[in-house]
This record gives structure tokens, C-alpha cells and sequence, in this order.
């Protein structure tokens, strides 16, 4: 099997990342920030196609995009694929994981409300599930059955995903061999560009969280 390349980006910051709510499935927007980070994203990628593996090679299959369904994602696929010339599919196994009965809640409020469950939770136990929402050890699950999927039914061409940060949680562990409760040693940063190669296998990291697209130009601000 010729080797696929996922570019994966988390989507731009939403007023909830900065009120650090919790959004799992509720389908919330990008704020101005969130939308400024897409369309740096999108002038990235243009710029440096090659670099990337956008440019399909003399005879070779084209790039192909997909996202999760969710708007705040949605929103930040459609600067991308227009810059990319690239139709985007939705694929709702790309999903935040489910957080069920804490969605719409603050991170201070449910420690305050249900601390046992909250410590649980933040320590990541695998089979933890909050009512209506999923297990880290299931939506670990999803997630990579997902991920295979795409890799393996775009082989050898280079898939750009627009997702979110628990989803690319479960991809740098999948690259490391890193447990799904083990604690998390690396930043997620809002449409980061991030780098992965499937053999047919395993995947394999290439590069996480770059944020040049959008982090110099705050610089210059």
C-alpha cells in the first residue's frame, strides 16, 4: 500500500475555547479570532503546496479534503478548500468526543458541581462515561476507525482534515504509541497544521502544531 498523508488542522478558536466551556457535540461557531486563524491557514497551505504533498504528482490523484459536520469546523474548512480548489466532505465520525450532560458547562462549574466524577475525568480514566457522552476508551476507538478509514480509502494521495482537538488528541497518541489514559505531554493548538503518514500500518508523526500561519501575523500586530 503507497503511503497516505493526513494534514490534520483543529478547527479556529470559538468564544467557548477562550471561556474554556465545554463544546463536545453542540454545534458552536469561530469568533472573529477563529475565522482569521482559517483564512491564515488557508494562505499557508496555498503558498506552500508543494511542501504540504498538495500538488498531485504527473498522473497522480488530487488532494482530497474532509470535516467534521460541525459548524465550527465546517467554517473553517471553507476558506481552505476554496484557496485549495477542493470540494469538502462531512463525516460526523470526525467529532469532538461526546461530553453528554457537561456540553454548555464550564470546566470550574462542574468541578464545583460533580468533583468526583470531575477528577475522574481530568485523570483520564478510560471508561469513564458521563451520561450521554462517550468513554475516552470508545471514542479513541472511533476516532482511529475513522482515521484508517480515510487513509486507507485515499491511499497514496494526501487528505487535509478539518477536526477537533480531542480527535487530534487520539492521532499524536496513535503516531507514539501513547496510552488513550496516559496524561497528555503536548499542546492542541486552534488550526495548527499537523502531519501524519499511514503506511497501510501504523501512522507516523511528521509535524504538529504549527501555528506560523497565524501566530507571526499576530506578532506583527
Amino acid at each position: 500500500m503507497p503511503p497516505t498523508e493526513l494534514i490534520l488542522l483543529r478547527h479556529g478558536e470559538t468564544d467557548w475555547n477562550r471561556e474554556r466551556r465545554i463544546q463536545g457535540q453542540l454545534d458552536t461557531p469561530l469568533n472573529g479570532e477563529g475565522l482569521r486563524q482559517a483564512r491564515a491557514a488557508a494562505r499557508r497551505l496555498v503558498a506552500e503546496r508543494a511542501r504540504w504533498g498538495l500538488e498531485p504528482a504527473p498522473g497522480g490523484a488530487a488532494p482530497v479534503m474532509v470535516s467534521s459536520d460541525l459548524m465550527r469546523c465546517r467554517q473553517t474548512a471553507e476558506p481552505i478548500a476554496a484557496a485549495l480548489g477542493l470540494d469538502c466532505a462531512h463525516d460526523a465520525r470526525l467529532r469532538e468526543r461526546g461530553f453528554g450532560v457537561y456540553q454548555g458547562r464550564t470546566y470550574p462549574e462542574v468541578q464545583r458541581d460533580d468533583p468526583e466524577r470531575f477528577a475522574r475525568w481530568m485523570h483520564r480514566d478510560p471508561d469513564f462515561e458521563v451520561e450521554g457522552g462517550e468513554s475516552l476508551r470508545t471514542f479513541g476507538a472511533r476516532v482511529e476507525s475513522a482515521l484508517v478509514g480515510l487513509a486507507t480509502a485515499h491511499r497514496g494521495r494526501t487528505v487535509v482534515v478539518i477536526t477537533h482537538g480531542g480527535v487530534l488528541d487520539v492521532a499524536n497518541r496513535l503516531c507514539r504509541g501513547l496510552a488513550i489514559g496516559a496524561p497528555r505531554d503536548f499542546e492542541i493548538p486552534n488550526a495548527g497544521l499537523n502531519r501524519l503518514r499511514f503506511d497501510g500500518e501504523r501512522f507516523e508523526l511528521l509535524v504538529w502544531g504549527d501555528v506560523g500561519h497565524w501566530q507571526d501575523s499576530l506578532d506583527e500586530l
